[in-house]
């Protein structure tokens, strides 16, 4: 039953032109419409140091931790800042405006402030590399005097306080210190773009899930009536068809990623196993999702369609599709709708393999998917017990 309901669900989803074009074709046309687009704008998106301006005063010049931690930055052989160090306020005020630094950052009685004048890229990377600079700095005040402690207790008095802190501060800004350039040399904004297509890619095979859960349900079509009242065991039919969705999606993935790997050209990375896991939660969690709005929209095929696309088109917007920048506002003015928005979560998984050496924030991203599927699919199991139709 299981593979007869397969290859019938396989049949299906490949006659369908309209459903072909849209979760086969209509990617591959998109990558090579994005190539067009922005191969030029790639050309001159590479990374450079990013200007910022630092007030000069007593309080930042006693806070030895954290100037000597940022001056690093600004003088390591590939700088991520480009450092103008000023006493005068008004002036670095004054060169935030005319946009002459992306940032501006001060130090006062040991709170660091970062006043910038816009919510891009650069300005989301100059205060990420500062909350890591005073996290760290507080991580080797607590260790440090933890450490001093420990040694007047065992009977120490003739303590050098400076090494101490600096082989604590040598300890935690080592090369697995976050406090680094762990990012890629030739940083290309686009690819974040291209992040959201394989997003949109993975959520639109909702439209296979629905449109086989359709031909499963009695109050939208013929063929699900028969369904409803023959003898197949509905756990097999379910499976079948739902592999069969998944299957098609897997090959419609294949196929995005060989344009861009090898004729777009799309650097993404090394961690190609990662990109795969995610790439199939993703796709597990478009037919999870297409499978609760075919269940619980309570309209036509043509509505339920329209109500899909809809939703899957908003989460790509909010995740970065039509402009890198919108991600990071809604991050920080309603990061709720990203927690929520699996378009975000597979773009910033995908974007964590590659900006980060650690995989935390990737495998932070890959829970939230397959949580959301969880819910989509504990939604679909409500919504199908709940149905009832009168005898046919």
């Amino acid at each position: 039953m299981f593979l007869h309901n397969f290859r019938y669900s396989v049949q299906i989803l490949l006659k369908n032109r309209l459903l072909v074009f849209w979760t086969l074709a209509f990617p591959l046309i998109m990558a090579f419409l994005f190539n067009m687009a922005f191969s030029k704008i790639d050309d001159t998106e590479n990374f450079s140091a990013i200007d910022i301006a630092v007030i000069d005063n007593r309080d930042f010049q006693k806070d030895k931790i954290f100037s000597d931690a940022l001056r690093s930055l600004g003088e390591s052989d590939d700088p991520i800042l480009d450092i103008k160090y000023t006493d005068d306020e008004k002036k670095a005020e004054e060169m935030l405006k005319s946009r002459e630094v992306t940032a501006v950052v001060s130090v006062s009685k040991g709170e660091t402030t970062v006043r910038v004048n816009g919510s891009g890229i650069n300005e989301t990377i100059v205060r990420y590399v500062m909350d890591e600079i005073r996290s760290d700095s507080e991580v080797i005040i607590d260790l440090g005097r933890d450490k001093i402690m420990q040694a007047v207790s065992d009977g120490e008095n003739d303590l050098d306080y400076q090494s101490i802190f600096t082989d604590i501060a040598e300890s935690v800004l080592s090369d697995e210190s976050a406090v680094k350039d762990n990012s890629k040399k030739d940083i290309s904004m686009v690819t974040i773009e291209y992040y959201t297509l394989i997003a949109m890619t993975c959520l639109y095979s909702g439209l296979l899930s629905m449109t086989l859960m359709n031909h499963h349900q009695a109050n939208v079509s013929a063929i699900g009536k028969r369904s409803t009242v023959s003898c197949s065991k509905r756990g097999a039919m379910l499976a079948g068809t739902l592999s069969a969705a998944f299957l098609i999606q897997l090959i419609g993935l294949a196929l995005l990623y060989i344009i861009l790997l090898f004729i777009v050209r799309v650097d993404f990375g090394s961690d190609i196993g990662y990109i795969i896991l995610l790439s199939a939660a993703g796709s597990f969690a478009g037919l999870t999702f297409g499978t609760a709005v075919s269940v619980l929209v309570k309209k036509s095929e043509n509505a339920k369609l329209v109500t899909l696309l809809y939703i899957v088109m908003a989460g790509c917007f909010f995740s970065g599709m039509m402009g890198i920048t919108m991600k990071n506002i809604i991050d920080k003015n309603v990061p709720f709708i990203n927690y929520i928005n699996p378009a975000a979560m597979i773009t910033d998984g995908l974007y964590a393999l590659y900006y980060y050496s650690s995989y935390e924030r990737f495998f932070f991203d890959l829970a939230s998917i397959l949580i959301f599927s969880s819910v989509m699919i504990l939604l679909s199991i409500r919504g199908l017990r709940r149905q009832q139709y009168d005898s046919m």
